[in-house]
């Protein structure tokens, strides 16, 4: 049986495939030592998978709003910690903040 980690990583995976296509993901995977493997399942690259489940969550996060939103959302469904370089908001200004200057 899977365990949280497991089945979190695996589902938040299976959604990028749908969403982003495999190159993309197969990236992400790489960098999160996940294992993307040929039938679309995962295998994890280090003997620590909440430290590579962690990656994958901040490597997912940073690729788009709706990415970040899908982690927030399925961690919390998992009973799962988000990282706190997640959980921070970009200093990005609005390029229409000139608009709403008084």
């Amino acid at each position: 049986m899977k365990d949280k980690y497991e089945a979190f990583t695996e589902l938040l995976v299976q959604r990028g495939l749908g969403l982003y296509g495999r190159d993309r993901m197969a990236k992400i995977c790489y960098e999160s030592d996940v294992g993307l493997l040929d039938d679309d399942t995962i295998s994890f690259l280090s003997d620590d998978k909440r430290a590579a489940m962690e990656k994958l969550i901040i490597n997912y996060a940073k690729f788009n709003l709706v990415a970040k939103m899908t982690v927030m959302a399925l961690a919390k469904q998992y009973e799962i910690e988000i990282p706190e370089e997640v959980k921070k908001k970009r200093g990005k200004k609005s390029r229409f903040a000139r608009f709403f200057r008084r």
